[in-house]
Formats: C-alpha cells, structure tokens, sequence
C-alpha cells in the first residue's frame, strides 16, 4: 500500500521588516543648545488624521475656548457717577484705540483664526508658539503663527534685569527682577531662524542666534509666546496616557478594513480522502478562489475531479484503486460576522475623551442626551474646562499687550458660550419685578437676547420701577391694559392679570 501525505498551506501577505517609522527628525544633529523635545512632534502633529476622535476634541477646545471671539471691555463702570468724566473720555478713548488694535492684530487673518491655530498645536503636541511683532518705538502691533513641528526650544541664557510696572495700593510702581531668557529656533528646509523669548530686551541676529547689538534692522529676531502644557521645557498633550490606545484603535480599524476588503479569509474547508485532486481541477479551484471578490463565478457550479490511489496491481495487469471522497465543509461559524473590536474602539473614544474632560455632547455624539442632561453636561464642561481656560489665554494677552500699550483703563476678555436662558431668567426676575427692584433698563438688554436684535435704553425718566410710574400717573393698570377682554388669549395675559392685581393692592 502507498503511503499518502497530507499537506495542507496558508498564504499570508508578505510583511515588511523595516520600521514604520516614517517622521525623521530635521534638527538630528544640532541639539546641544537645542533641548530635544520628549516625543517626536511632527508625529504627535499629524496622528490626529489618524484618529477617529482626537480631532473633535481638539476642535471642541478650539470652539469653545477662542473662537466665540476676543473683544475689548471696561475695567471700570464707565456709566457710574462716582468716575469722573476726564476719566470717563480717556476709557472710551482706549476702547476705540483697542478696538482697532484687535482688529488689524494680523492683517491675513483675525486674531481668532491665528489664537485658534496655536490652540489646535497646544492640545495635540501640548506646544502652541505665537511671533510678536513690534513697531519702531517697540510696541507690539501684531502675532502670527509659528507652526509648532518646526520650532525648538533652547537652554536658558544668562540672566538679565528686567523692569516691570505694578500697582501697590492703586498707585503704579516700577521693580526690577532677574530673568533668565530663552531663546527658540525654526528649522524649514533646512534653514534656521532663531527667535527670543517674548519680554528679553537684547538685540539678537536671526541668523546666527548670538546677542549682538550691531545687528541690522532686517536681521534682529522677533520674539516667540510659547503656549504649552505642563511645567517642563516642553509642554506634552494632555492625552499622552492614551497614545496606546490610540494606535490601538487605529489599528483595529485597519483590520476591519482588510477584512471588507479581501472578503472572508477561509470560506470552507474542501477534504479528498483516499486520493487528490488533477491538476484541472486544483488550478480551476484556484481562479475560483481569486475571483470571489467579483460577480463572474455568480450562480456557476463547481466542479471538482478527483483520482484515488492505487493500493496494488492485479494479476491481470490492472490496478486496485481506492474509493475517493471529496467533502466541502463550511467554516461560516467561525467568521467574523461584523467589525472587530468594536467595544475597544468604543473604549478608547472614552478614554481619549476623559483627557480633555469632555463630555460625548460636544464630539457630536448626542444620541444619549435629553435637554436637561445636555443642559447640565455643558455648564459643568464651561465651568471646570473651558471657562479656565479662557482666562488663562484672556491674562496672557493681557500681559502681553495692554501692559506695553499702557492702557489703564481697558483689557481684553476672550468670549465664550452664552449658556443663559432668557425664558429660565424671566421666570427669576417676576419676583423681583413685583417687588419694584428692577427698572425697564435692567431688562432692555435681556429683551434683545429675545428678539434676537439690539434694543436700545430707554430715556431716564422713564427708567425707574413701574410701581413709581403707576403712583405718579392718573388710572388704574386694568384701565391702562383692558385685560378682562383678553383672558382667552393665553398664559402671558393671566400673568399680567395677576401682576395688574398684586400692583393695585400694594398703591
């Protein structure tokens, strides 16, 4: 009897063994002086295009944090009668000149746009650079961005004396401090510019990065905000924790798709018992297996053919062959029936989101929230994230500018979200409405919230409580509304009622 082999072969896809590593650091070689940054950040730059969630959440911040806008305001109450009206004509004065400032702050785009780009650098490499720009006499007139894979931070230099103003006890005051400068360098095809740390007073060439006070005008460095996250050097995402995570899940999608896209990997399993397929029916086999990714194999047989094997050789010549049997058995239950790691990828959105302490309402999955649950999700958000955060960006513009500009009497707020609910506060407001606390221009602003346009005040002898103005005019409140004739008309015309009553028995 011949002795029979089995032999059975899975074909992968031939894997390469080179790294994937395809970002290469461009200052490789020049660190020394350059602190190299602790993770590469052309890498941490673009991984948000391969993510399936990083990129809402950066843009949620980005939203909710600089691109409601950035405006000028008092910081006192100009319309007080306690501030005296030189004071009052030298804080419009500022508002105009400040207005205007923000306005042309970058002549390409608006200072939200140019903030916003850093933000996004900030929150996905945790570093964010703005370049300052300064006029003749040494004012700063305008940012622009510094795009945050190309820049490097350098060691400190020596220390300098730097002059500040205070205020100690309302009145203005100059001190010295010692401060020790950085300085940061851009590397972009294959040329370096150096920049100084916003504040250090010193003359440095561009060029070369040295101190020299005979430098040409054209070559003198302009200075660099450094935005970041944490206390180091470099600052690191806040999602950093989670990078496994993340290519993960970047991961696991990838083997989704090569599984919809090479189809199911091992359909049935076909057996031949005591003998093998010709070499017709093994090559057709074949070409039907290449072809099930298209229709031409649609509603065909397949036929198989197959020989035995002889055992041993008769007398008269011929040969005992051995009955063949061919079975085709289905492995269907063992096949993936829908998208792997789908509770994983689930998992890592949570975890990615819990990082930037966002709720799923403002990466646009909403499907679980009703109106309150909405509500409250984005008060706490505004208040322990983004509201923080806007004021941390709102004093670094502040310092940055008003202080050199030396406006007193101004600053810059950085707007936000407009959480409040007109109809919610005018429910508040009845009481203190029937109780004569409120005038008609405490209100006129709400009112504009209404109606959706801006309502102007109203001339001072008619701002006072309407209580006062029912006491000093002829008539009743029924006589003035005629509100008996109108009952049917809806909740609005009870409350007026009942409001026209409480003010008659209170005069």
């Amino acid at each position: 009897m011949t002795e029979q082999t089995v032999r059975a072969r899975v074909v992968k896809a031939a894997v390469s063994s080179t790294t994937n590593q395809i970002y290469k650091d461009d200052f490789t070689g020049s660190y020394g002086d350059i602190i190299e940054p602790p993770y590469n950040l052309k890498e941490l730059k673009l991984i948000g295009e391969y993510s399936s969630i990083l990129q809402q959440c950066v843009d949620a911040y980005k939203t909710n944090i600089v691109e409601f806008g950035i405006e000028p305001d008092y910081k006192l109450d100009v319309n007080s009668e306690e501030v005296a009206d030189e004071v009052k004509k030298q804080a419009e004065s500022e508002w105009t000149r400040l207005d205007e400032f923000i306005r042309y702050l970058n002549m390409d785009e608006s200072p939200e746009v140019v903030l916003g780009y850093a933000l996004d650098d900030k929150e996905k490499t945790g570093n964010g650079y703005i370049e300052v720009i300064r006029d003749g006499t040494g004012a700063p007139v305008g940012i622009e961005y510094a795009d945050s894979q190309h820049m490097r931070v350098c060691k400190r230099t020596v220390p300098e004396e730097i002059e500040y103003t205070i205020l100690e006890n309302g009145v203005e005051k100059k001190v010295k401090r010692w401060k020790r400068f950085r300085k940061y360098v851009q590397l972009i095809d294959e040329k370096k510019v150096f920049f100084k740390e916003y504040g250090d007073p010193r003359i440095m060439n561009s060029s070369t990065g040295k101190f020299d006070e005979s430098t040409p005008d054209n070559l003198r460095a302009t200075e660099i905000f450094h935005f970041k996250i944490g206390s180091g050097t470099y600052g690191k995402p806040r999602w950093i924790g989670n990078l496994i995570s993340l290519y993960g899940a970047r991961k696991a999608e990838e083997l989704n798709l090569m599984y919809f896209r090479n189809g199911r990997h091992i359909p049935a399993a076909i057996t031949v018992s005591n003998g093998k397929l010709d070499d017709t029916s093994y090559e057709q086999l074949q070409q039907y297996m290449n072809d099930l990714e298209g229709t031409d194999n649609a509603h065909k047989f397949l036929l198989l053919e197959a020989e035995g094997v002889a055992e041993e050789k008769m007398m008269n010549g011929d040969e005992k062959v051995t009955p063949v049997k061919v079975e085709i058995k289905s492995l269907a239950e063992v096949l993936q029936q829908d998208a792997l790691f789908l509770e994983y990828d689930e998992n890592t959105r949570k975890k990615i989101r819990s990082s930037f302490r966002l709720p799923p309402l403002y990466t646009g999955e909403a499907q679980d929230y009703s109106r309150a649950s909405a509500a409250v999700a984005r008060e706490v958000t505004e208040e322990q994230v983004f509201q923080p955060e806007r004021k941390a960006l709102a004093r670094v513009m502040n310092t940055l500018f008003l202080e050199p500009l030396g406006f007193k009497y101004v600053k810059l707020i950085v707007k936000g979200a407009n959480l409040n609910d007109p109809v919610e506060i005018a429910k508040a407001l009845g009481p203190f409405i029937q109780a004569g606390s409120v005038a008609p221009n405490d209100l006129r602003g709400l009112l504009g919230q209404v109606l959706g346009k801006k309502v102007d005040l109203l001339p001072d002898e008619y701002n006072v409580p309407i209580q006062m103005l029912l006491k000093e005019q002829p008539g009743s409140f029924a006589d003035l509304f005629n509100i008996e004739k109108s009952e049917d008309k809806g909740d609005l015309l009870d409350i007026m009622k009942d409001l026209r009553d409480i003010l008659e028995e209170s005069s």
